[in-house]
């Protein structure tokens, strides 16, 4: 059997002693691959500076070869249908529609509508590194993630359309229910689809990647609220509804057009059920930055969505708008597209000064204007109110643009990239489920002995918190300040 020997290798690393380079590289150890497998040329490397098994994924890597800008634009497609409708159904629909059912001068409103968008916490935690996990298993002939894509996508529309069934009326528990069925399939597609962006974007290439995954993110979030404004009506749904459904349809084929997914090998490993829940375990001693990654991530979202929820029943109740939800989908609307230049200067920020320096900056810039949502619910001052919101649409677009980035340079290894990928999803999903819960009952709670004034000062200045959180564990991350290592 050859002795695989890496060859010279020509990096600048920011951070790390001689000692752990030369462990790194396997100077003193015998690398040998397995019998019958080719190791290519290209060696994929994690940010803790450790060499991935290529015996796992060499049939899985991505060519080194540059990506063009439609190939880009095609893979983050279906991210753009995904959050075309999800940054509306929870924000703005679940809210919306709880009010109608409850009556809107219900005292109650905020917790549960928040308690219906918490229902889906332990789905979401489940579903999404699960089906992550089972891609990373799938020998499909098409691609190993696609059947996930594909029926996650139908069921989400089918959820959407039970959604719609509810004019005005009905039980919450069946509402509730409903909304869990639209968290399954929105985790079952979420998951496996983060798992697609390692396999098919190179390394080099993770920074470009991240910031059209986020150009999707923003004009996905513009596409919902413009359907909203053009075909919502309370107790009318369903023209929405099939909107959603035919951009996720055409996105979906984008995708699978543009991602070209390499053939993967068939396992040879019998499945095992202890060594597969064993293998969600990722020891943080090895694995530290990914660590840290998911705790910023699942602050700094807490934060973003502890503000998101009830904008809405902010500017009815605080600034005193009699019909919020048209203002609040035209400030979204204005704020996401203030977002798309704010994130290519995030994106060329983090390609001089790194990602980690990008996300601290922006978790403080949103922490102030929490404050500032603080200050306005005691003096409330619309045109104040709108410059705020701007502000934070523009600080979070920029967080965004290189939210992906951070996580593809700190993935444990990209054989399991799918499950790595999914449990960096809960870190997202998550705080959507927990943000709403926790601050929607708190709102109820303060403002039945308060106000509703008192009741979001409280609530803003614990988001203001959780930015505060973020932008401290985001600075114990250490990235290398070359990601991508070619053998030459």
């Amino acid at each position: 059997m050859p002795t695989f020997a890496p060859r010279p290798i020509q990096a600048h690393w920011s951070y790390g002693s001689p000692r752990r380079v030369r462990t790194a590289l396997g100077i003193g150890h015998d690398l040998r691959p397995p019998c019958g497998v080719e190791v290519s040329a290209r060696s994929s490397w994690t940010s803790d500076m450790t060499l991935s098994s290529q015996a796992r994924n060499v049939s899985v890597t991505p060519s080194a070869s540059r990506l063009s800008t439609l190939s880009h634009i095609q893979i983050a497609s279906l991210w753009f249908a995904l959050f075309t409708q999800w940054m509306t159904v929870v924000p703005v629909l679940v809210p919306a529609q709880v009010a109608e059912m409850l009556g809107r001068d219900t005292a109650l409103k905020e917790g549960v509508a928040g308690s219906v968008i918490a229902s889906g916490a332990f789905i979401a935690m489940i579903v999404a590194p699960l089906a992550g996990a089972l891609s990373d298993r799938c020998s499909a002939k098409h691609g190993r993630r696609r059947p996930f894509l594909v029926t996650g996508v139908f069921g989400i529309a089918v959820a959407l359309v039970w959604l719609a069934s509810f004019n005005g009326g009905g039980s919450v528990g069946m509402y509730t229910l409903a909304f869990l069925h639209l968290q399954f399939w929105w985790n079952w597609a979420a998951g496996p689809y983060a798992g697609l962006v390692p396999d098919v974007v190179p390394k080099q290439e993770t920074n470009r990647a991240s910031a059209w995954l986020n150009v999707m993110t923003v004009l996905g979030t513009i596409t919902g609220n413009v359907v909203l404004v053009a075909l919502y009506s309370p107790g009318h749904l369903y023209p929405t509804v099939a909107a959603f459904i035919a951009i996720m349809l055409l996105c979906l084929w984008l995708t699978i057009r543009g991602s070209r997914e390499p053939t993967p090998v068939r396992s040879r490993e019998r499945f095992e059920l202890v060594t597969f829940m064993r293998s969600f375990y990722l020891d943080p001693r090895l694995h530290r930055n990914f660590y840290w990654v998911l705790v910023t991530r699942l602050f700094g979202n807490m934060g973003i969505w502890s503000i998101f929820a009830f904008m809405l029943y902010y500017l009815q109740d605080v600034i005193g708008i009699r019909h919020p939800t048209s203002l609040l989908n035209g400030l979204l609307g204005v704020g996401v597209v203030l977002a798309i230049p704010a994130s290519l200067l995030g994106a060329r920020l983090a390609d001089r000064h790194g990602v980690v320096p990008v996300v601290r900056l922006t978790s403080w810039i949103m922490a102030g204007a929490a404050i500032g949502f603080v200050l306005l619910a005691l003096h409330p001052n619309l045109l104040l109110v709108i410059t705020v919101g701007l502000v934070f649409c523009a600080a979070y677009g920029t967080y965004q643009a290189v939210d992906w980035a951070l996580a593809l340079q700190v993935l444990p290894d990209d054989a399991s990239s799918g499950k790595d990928m999914g449990i960096w999803q809960v870190s997202m999903v998550l705080p959507q489920i927990l943000g709403p819960a926790a601050t929607g009952w708190m709102l109820s709670w303060v403002k039945a002995f308060a106000g509703a004034g008192p009741a979001y000062v409280v609530a803003f200045v614990v988001a203001a918190g959780w930015f505060v959180l973020a932008a401290w564990f985001v600075s114990r991350i250490k990235i290398a300040s070359r990601q991508h290592v070619s053998v030459t």
